[in-house]
């Protein structure tokens, strides 16, 4: 038997060392805790602080960080004669604390990323019981750590980036980054219960191996804890049957395979949008006896029905189970390609021995206190992720190993996960103690989500082999040897070999050449070089800057790169606030306000200075919002377009999709859920078959890409318009293109001489691709006045719109949301009709072009 009973009643906390004192002539009370939560939340609810999220409030409360709490609770207690053995579980303690029990200090814990369990058997007293969990600040933890450690090994005080972060296993984005609020925390982040049991489930394990014939052989094996015998029930593989087994091997001949979404499969039978083939074993614990009984009847069901086995569910047998646990799984096997090819080595993933184009994008945590991420937030993120065309996701090395919830949601819907263990920027002490600790995170984590189908890769680190290899900042600041290697290359894959063999592993991100394939050409040797591994390319942005020296890079794998952007203006008006009496939209983008949130670290006159060299100067932060996600999306459409186009790259994970916090940043979906103007060419720029123009000179290059399993024919129609009138100037195209699966080239070049630049527009067509180019930059391009649209609805939840004259990039918003615009950012070339599909019914309709604002005018209001 076993029964878990959740704390998560009647806490509350209190400042530690204030507690019954006097603060002036007030008494320091304990106050109302949420479990699971933080203490900046628990602030926040008892307003003693005020959201840091908003306005500059971040700055006002950097005192929390540097106090100790303390959170208590009680709960009552009968002891259970069948429940022999009593476990007190914490599934995630942010960070370093002392619990005690009945005021017994029983447990110390030192890492955010792994529970702790502690066997209270012999501690419980029948009745009430208190637990209580001290927390010490973890900033000063860390700094006392870093001084020590700094000292030991004889290292300097001026050392680069070895922060006091790195000395506490907690995520590294809670002290800030360059999209992030430096909000460090504390407290009880994920559920806390009191487990009774006398036998119990530790682990269950689905390991997997193919075969030429492709069959496969699936071995499932248990960890038990007490005396009972693990009984496996497999459904969900052969139809309406019923596998049953102990622990070892079966084989399956044809098995449904799970694969990506927004993968075009030739098979009419393959899963078309991925993720649905999913298996389960659900694991009882049992006596010997009952499980030879099951066992027995199983067998006699099944050869009476004629078939493997028989739809027979565990209650149908009349016998008692002490503990169960279902494990979800799907035959997948994905792994990465690294081989010598004409353009260096390659970096590829490969899934059910098929090559994958990887789209995608990184995932930072969710929000600044992941305790405030539920199951539904989850599901519609990764939802959105697939919307725009995804497959992949990479856990970025800064934040957390996810929820369960968050890989059970992957598997559902299809998308790759690159798991980066949790190590970002800096060096990290890896001497012979730390080391042990970092062997129990990794093995707890790794055993925790290797059963998941959507798992394609472990990764060591985030970036820090590129800071050591280039010296970040000043080489000689730096430390004599690469602290933090002994984890990536000796204890990580070590742990990955023993629990998870067979999936693949890289020791850092970007990873590289070592050094050693071509130590005289600077851009194909290190961490971050062309032509080998995966390649973070900030030339752009952090480097020369501008996004059009994308096409200069020659990486095999983009894992990261993005341009940054302003949030909505609902995010502005909403979540972070303005105080004054200048109307919100015609605030510039200088105030002090929004300045805070930005923590891009390039200054407001070279952030603007980024997007006014494509965009008008903006004047207000109406205009900021419109034209720096406008250069956003034209700087990730020239990345990806390259990329995509290119013979050497296989894969695009784009930084970042999202925001855990209201911000200026890199991501594509700000912090409430608004599609910035990227995500919506998003969809265009992830499809199977995409079109991509390339202006050299007095012509445009269309290049076509087909990544799909079926060669495609259509014919192609290319036009250019007059940006003023709308008129059709000149027009061109071929007949039936032929392109063949996962093929790309160039089809075509259109000559745009004698056309005026600044007035001239050119699109393109190809089956259902599209693509289109304005001659000038924005700024220059010449306009009509912006003429009011007819509005209307239809019956199937679309606007219909009516332009007499051409409109660029027009986008709508409702109070400065983009979210009820299920499509948007559209650009007519000829005055006429489209239709604009709906999520929701705007409140209000507010539009605005490259040329401006335009009234909308509703001839059937859509309210």
């Amino acid at each position: 038997m076993l029964r878990t009973s959740f704390l998560h009643s009647g806490w509350e906390f209190v400042q530690s060392d204030l507690e019954g004192k006097k603060l002036g002539y007030s008494l320091a009370e304990w106050l109302p805790a949420q479990v699971p939560g933080h203490v900046h939340v628990d602030l926040m609810a008892n307003g003693v602080i005020a959201d840091p999220h908003s306005a500059m409030h971040e700055m006002g409360c950097q005192w929390v960080d540097q106090e100790n709490w303390s959170y208590r609770t009680t709960f009552d207690w009968t002891a259970d004669a069948l429940l022999p053995t009593r476990v007190l579980r914490f599934e995630g303690l942010d960070t370093v604390c002392t619990v005690l029990l009945n005021g017994k200090p029983i447990a110390h814990s030192n890492n955010m990323f792994v529970g702790l369990e502690v066997d209270v058997t012999h501690e419980l007293q029948e009745g009430t019981n208190e637990v209580r969990v001290d927390f010490e600040s973890a900033v000063k933890v860390g700094e006392h750590r870093q001084s020590e450690y700094y000292a030991a090994e004889g290292i300097a005080s001026d050392t680069l980036w070895w922060p006091e972060r790195t000395f506490v296993r907690k995520a590294q984005y809670m002290s800030g980054w360059d999209w992030g609020p430096r909000l460090v925390s504390c407290g009880i982040w994920r559920p806390v219960s009191l487990v009774e049991y006398s036998a119990r489930i530790q682990n269950v394990h689905v390991a997997q191996t193919r075969h030429e014939d492709g069959s496969v052989t699936v071995n499932v094996t248990s960890e038990i804890d007490g005396g009972a015998i693990a009984l496996h029930e497999i459904f969900g593989i052969m139809g309406d049957g019923v596998r049953w087994m102990v622990d070892g091997s079966f084989d399956v001949k044809n098995p449904p395979a799970w694969e990506p979404a927004n993968l075009s499969r030739v098979s009419p039978e393959a899963w078309p949008h991925g993720g649905n083939s999913l298996a389960v074993v659900r694991t009882h614990l049992v006596t010997a006896a009952d499980a030879q009984l099951i066992l027995d009847q199983a067998v006699k069901l099944a050869d009476e029905a004629g078939q493997l086995s028989a739809f027979v569910g565990f209650d149908s047998f009349g016998v008692n189970s002490f503990d169960e646990l279902d494990t979800r799984f799907g035959f997948s096997e994905i792994r990465l390609l690294r081989e010598p090819d004409q353009f260096g080595e390659s970096f590829e993933f490969i899934i059910n021995g098929k090559k994958v184009w990887a789209r995608g994008a990184n995932w930072i945590p969710d929000h600044s206190f992941p305790s405030q991420v539920t199951r539904q937030r989850y599901r519609e993120q990764l939802q959105r992720a697939v919307d725009l065309g995804m497959n992949m996701l990479r856990i970025w090395g800064g934040g957390l190993y996810e929820t369960d919830e968050f890989y059970d949601l992957c598997d559902e819907l299809g998308i790759m996960v690159w798991q980066d263990f949790m190590f970002a920027c800096g060096y990290y002490p890896d001497d012979e103690a730390t080391q042990k600790e970092i062997a129990i995170e990794a093995a707890t984590n790794i055993k925790r989500l290797r059963n998941h189908a959507c798992l394609a890769l472990w990764c060591g680190n985030n970036e820090n082999s590129e800071m050591h290899f280039n010296g970040w900042g000043d080489k000689t600041k730096h430390p004599s040897r690469y602290y933090g290697e002994n984890h990536y290359n000796g204890v990580l894959p070590k742990a990955v070999n023993e629990f998870d063999p067979g999936r693949s592993y890289i020791y850092t991100s970007p990873i590289g050449d070592d050094g050693s394939a071509n130590p005289q050409d600077e851009k194909r040797r290190g961490p971050n070089s062309d032509g080998f591994g995966d390649q973070h390319n900030w030339d752009v942005w952090h480097g020369r800057g501008d996004w059009r020296f994308y096409t200069d890079s020659k990486g095999r794998f983009s894992s990261e790169y993005g341009f940054g952007s302003s949030c909505s203006l609902q995010v502005w008006e909403q979540k972070i606030g303005l105080p004054g009496n200048t109307p919100f939209a015609e605030e510039t983008a200088a105030h002090k306000i929004i300045r805070w949130h930005d923590k891009t670290q390039k200054g407001f006159d070279t952030f603007v200075g980024y997007t006014k060299l494509h965009y008008p100067d903006p004047k207000t932060l109406a205009d900021w919002v419109y034209y720096s996600q406008l250069n956003q999306r034209d700087a990730l459409r020239h990345g990806l377009e390259h990329y995509r186009r290119s013979e050497f790259c296989r894969g695009s994970l784009i930084w970042q999709m999202n925001d855990c916090w209201p911000v200026q940043s890199w991501a594509f979906v700000d912090s409430e859920g608004n599609y910035k103007a990227l995500a919506y060419e998003l969809r265009r720029l992830h499809a199977d078959e995409l079109l991509s123009m390339v202006r050299a000179g007095d012509t445009v290059q269309v290049w076509a890409v087909n990544d799909s399993e079926a060669d495609a024919e259509g014919d192609l129609v290319i036009e250019a318009f007059d940006t003023v009138t709308g008129a059709l100037v000149r027009k061109d195209g071929l007949e039936a293109v032929i392109l063949k699966a996962n093929g790309r080239r160039l089809i075509h070049t259109f000559s745009v001489a004698g056309l005026p630049v600044p007035q001239t527009i050119v699109s393109a067509s190809w089956r259902e691709a599209t693509a289109w180019q304005l001659l000038a930059e924005p700024k220059q391009v010449r306009l009509p006045e912006p003429a009011p649209l007819l509005i209307s609805t239809a019956e199937d939840g679309v606007l219909v719109v009516q332009s007499r004259v051409p409109v660029i990039d027009l986008v709508f918003t409702d109070a400065g949301s983009t979210k009820p615009f299920d499509d948007n950012v559209f650009t007519v070339t000829e005055a006429g009709t489209f239709v604009v599909p709906l999520v929701s019914n705007p409140s209000k309709i507010e539009a605005r072009s490259l040329a401006g604002t335009h009234e909308v005018r509703l001839t059937r209001s859509p309210l």
